[in-house]
């Protein structure tokens, strides 16, 4: 599916594939994104790409998330554990490619890999119902020009 998120908006526009909202305990697929991304602003937050959460997404989640940082795609595992927020990177890659991912959660770990790099982060309970989390732009910040990511 291909995500836009609208120049000053922080969500990605609404698709049918938002009904898609729960997830197993695994989730993979291939992730690309347009030159657009690459835009240079001064963010240092991560833009979150996908992942999955219990229902309260800032208590326990995981997710893989990006930034633009000298004309690559920083790429990162995100996790927040009983409301304490981890980060690890994982990989830098170059846009308007296709990269797979898959986000994974075993036995209280997260295992992420993105573009054949892994990473195993520590994670909260997430019980039987996981929630699919969708692209959002930044946290304070707002998309600097329209951005599309197909994931």
């Amino acid at each position: 599916m291909k995500f836009k998120i609208k120049k000053g908006r922080h969500y990605s526009s609404f698709s049918l594939n938002r009904f898609l909202m729960f997830v197993r305990s695994k989730m993979s697929g291939t992730a690309r994104f347009s030159y657009d991304c690459l835009k240079p602003v001064p963010i240092t937050g991560w833009n979150k790409l996908t992942g999955m959460s219990s229902w309260m997404i800032h208590k326990n989640s995981g997710r893989l998330v990006w930034r633009a940082k000298d004309g690559k795609i920083l790429i990162s595992a995100y996790v927040y554990k009983d409301g304490i927020r981890n980060e690890m990177l994982i990989t830098s890659v170059l846009p308007d490619r296709y990269y797979k991912y898959s986000v994974e959660y075993i036995n209280g770990f997260y295992k992420f890999t993105f573009n054949g790099t892994t990473v195993l982060m520590v994670a909260g309970k997430l019980g039987k119902i996981k929630f699919r989390c969708f692209p959002y732009f930044g946290g304070k910040s707002t998309a600097p020009e329209d951005l599309f990511i197909q994931i």
